[in-house]
């Protein structure tokens, strides 16, 4: 079993996620009890711990397994979407204009999120083709369905 991880930060950086998110989660993962699952230009694998932050939210997925993380590591070769993630600093512009922000096609760690719930069977408000979530949505979304961390560090 793996658990969604939410990372929250502090600091000057942290006050721009917040600016443009609502939220200062600013990453999200997998962990399972030996190790990380994350996006970083690819998919990677890091000891468990690796992740630092002021607050780590968890949340229970029993369907997503270690096996399946594994094997996405050697399955999903979908780049780090670079320009998505700059994207989400000009996200509230194309909302005023009644816009989606674009997606281009690369993968940041909310988006790899997203699909692996879809692949092992939850159901997510977000679609694959349309704009990805951000760290900040997770957060929101978890929260919105009554979810309670399940351990926090």
């Amino acid at each position: 079993m793996a658990r969604l991880g939410i990372a929250f930060g502090s600091g000057w950086l942290s006050l721009l996620t917040l600016l443009f998110t609502c939220s200062k989660a600013y990453h999200v993962f997998w962990e399972t009890d030996d190790y990380i699952y994350d996006m970083h230009l690819i998919r990677r694998r890091r000891p468990r711990g690796s992740i630092k932050a002021d607050k780590i939210d968890y949340y229970d997925f029993p369907f997503v397994t270690q096996c399946y993380l594994e094997l996405q590591l050697t399955n999903d070769n979908t780049p780090y979407g670079v320009l998505d993630y700059l994207l989400f600093g000009i996200r509230p512009i194309y909302h005023l204009f009644g816009k989606s922000t674009r997606n281009t096609h690369g993968t940041i760690c909310s988006e790899m999120m997203n699909y692996d719930l879809k692949t092992c069977g939850y159901t997510t408000p977000w679609a694959l083709t349309a704009e990805p979530p951000s760290p900040a949505d997770f957060d929101k979304w978890l929260k919105s369905k009554t979810l309670r961390p399940v351990w926090m560090r």
